[in-house]
């Protein structure tokens, strides 16, 4: 017995017997799931919607198959795909690269998608500017969208690797360069 539920009572040695739904779970809406992917980086979302690209494909679900259909969205939108070596869903594998011009180009694109608004408002502030942060082993990054005093609108990506000094040190040197756009 098991949560209060005989095992006895749901398989027999000739195999199930007729099940009962005890209860159903949903998945949040599509726009709280990027929303909180966005704002607290939450990583399982991440390898989820990776692994749902290679099952709406038809093929196995994995994560290298969900990579390989994203990499073939993003060539069909005019992005390289040497442009992005990814590796997970998440951000998490040090073996992770986007070139500025890919993420740019990717930004710019889904700024004039239907969907947009829910984008833009997940992404959190940092230095005054909608922007994701990323970090990783010596890697600091921040990509996003900036609409200056003036009203011009930048769409922004800036990278930088292996760096000397604390990650707080190169994250303030990275606000000075973004300053340059208000």
């Amino acid at each position: 017995m098991d949560a209060g539920i005989p095992v006895s009572a749901l398989t027999t040695e000739s195999g199930p017997q007729t099940w009962k739904s005890v209860g159903k779970t949903f998945s949040p809406a599509m726009d709280s799931i990027v929303y909180w992917f966005l704002r607290k980086s939450i990583n399982l979302y991440g390898e989820a919607m990776v692994k749902q690209l290679a099952f709406k494909a038809g093929l196995e679900t994995s994560t290298s198959n969900g990579v390989d259909q994203m990499i073939r969205f993003w060539k069909d939108k005019g992005i390289e795909p040497a442009a992005l070596q990814l590796m997970d869903g998440s951000g998490l594998s040090p073996q992770n690269r986007i070139t500025a011009d890919a993420l740019t180009k990717a930004l710019y694109w889904s700024a004039r998608q239907r969907w947009f608004n829910e984008l833009y408002a997940g992404l959190p502030v940092y230095n005054g500017m909608k922007l994701k942060s990323g970090s990783i082993n010596g890697a600091r990054a921040f990509a996003g969208f900036h609409t200056a005093a003036n009203g011009k609108k930048y769409v922004v990506a800036i990278l930088v690797n292996n760096y000397s000094g604390s990650g707080t040190a190169a994250v303030k040197k990275l606000y000075s360069v973004l300053d340059v756009l208000k």
